[in-house]
């Protein structure tokens, strides 16, 4: 009855996630280690846990489990879904017969490259912290949905197995009616990180990055109050959107501040990344450059030389004329549409994050700042 109730709960669970399907079922695993017991042996090979089969009874042969915590005190799991493909969510199905604690203390993360192997830091799906019931099946979204190619599941400074039944990866294509949705600005009101910002106390004016996605175009920089400025002596000034989703951009507008200082939207490069800037090493698909002087108040848009799906647009001064030739604007609009799943995994190389380490000549990379402003 236990194993009944069980799928009935997945299935509705799948059913209600309208992102795709299992993407994980049959898929290549991976283990820090198997239990295994009896005479002859029987091995809890990670292969168990994406069989199809939801028997939650750990004797029955269809679950996974990690060997002792003395062995292993950090135990984890993995799949391999074959290519880059979207991640909305993960569904797992505990053990039924004892051992419910096993299925708990849990860290979904997605890589890249086989996490067993890959320097990269993870994207982060989701957590399990609490108990699970016994046989209960549960399910986590990843909120913002990721893409790679390796879910893991791990178990840090575990003080029991990590034991699973079985795993659903939710994937897929979007809503297909996201595609017929026309290209428009999709950066307004979207959360921004720069690397300065400038500030003005005689006039009680702080000129924050959020102003130049708030939808108001006024270019007076004070009297207006809704442009963005960095900061005297920041010497390579950026300014990063996040998107919040995967979009296919066609171009970036920019309007220039027009009370004065128009000579400063010039020498400046936009570009676009699948990742966080500030997590990832990615090198940025230039979409196009300023360089010659823009009108005071006017706007200048860059289309992109060539198609590009992105979720963060990168905005910098590439070279200044003196320590006041700030990057300075009052509106960015970012013109695209959803894009497709096939958009974004169709990726010819899929090897950002090696390339980026192996320029930098490292192997790790240091910050993690998740800080993102509005």
């Amino acid at each position: 009855m236990v194993s009944i109730v069980c799928l009935v709960a997945l299935l509705a669970v799948a059913k209600a996630n309208s992102f795709g399907y299992n993407i994980a079922l049959s898929r290549p695993t991976g283990s820090s280690s198997v239990f295994v017991n009896g005479v002859p042996p029987v091995a809890a090979n990670s292969n168990l846990a994406v069989d199809g089969n939801f028997n939650p009874d750990f004797f029955g042969g269809s679950c996974f489990s990690s060997t002792d915590v003395a062995t292993d005190p950090n135990p984890f799991w993995f799949v391999d879904l074959g290519s880059r493909v979207f991640v909305s969510g993960i569904t797992l199905t505990n053990r039924a017969d004892c051992c419910a604690d096993r299925l708990s203390g849990l860290t979904i993360e997605v890589f890249e490259f086989n996490p067993t192997s890959s320097s990269e830091t993870p994207e982060f799906c989701s957590m399990i912290i609490g108990g699970v019931a016994l046989g209960q099946t549960v399910a986590r979204s990843c909120s913002p949905m990721v893409t790679g190619r390796y879910v893991r599941i791990r178990k840090p400074s575990a003080t029991a197995p990590l034991t699973i039944c079985e795993v659903v990866v939710s994937g897929g294509n979007f809503n297909k009616n996201f595609l017929n949705i026309p290209f428009s600005n999709v950066a307004r009101n979207r959360p921004v990180r720069v690397t300065s910002q400038f500030s003005l106390p005689s006039a009680n004016l702080i000129a924050s990055p959020g102003l130049a996605v708030d939808g108001n175009f006024d270019s007076q920089f004070v009297t207006g109050r809704s442009c963005y400025s960095s900061a005297i002596g920041n010497t390579s000034p950026t300014f990063y959107i996040d998107l919040g989703d995967y979009f296919n951009i066609q171009s970036i507008t920019l309007t220039n501040r027009g009370d004065c200082c128009a000579e400063r939207l010039r020498n400046i490069n936009i570009g676009t990344l699948l990742k966080d800037p500030y997590r990832y090493l990615e090198f940025p698909k230039l979409c196009g450059t300023i360089t010659g002087n823009v009108a005071a108040g006017a706007n200048v848009t860059v289309s992109c030389f060539a198609p590009t799906v992105a979720r963060y647009i990168k905005i910098q001064k590439t070279s200044m004329v003196d320590s006041n030739d700030l990057l300075t604007f009052c509106e960015v609009q970012v013109t695209g549409r959803f894009a497709s799943r096939s958009e974004v995994t169709n990726k010819s190389v899929d090897n950002d994050v090696s390339q980026a380490l192996a320029a930098n000549g490292i192997i790790a990379r240091a910050e993690t700042n998740d800080n993102w402003s509005g």
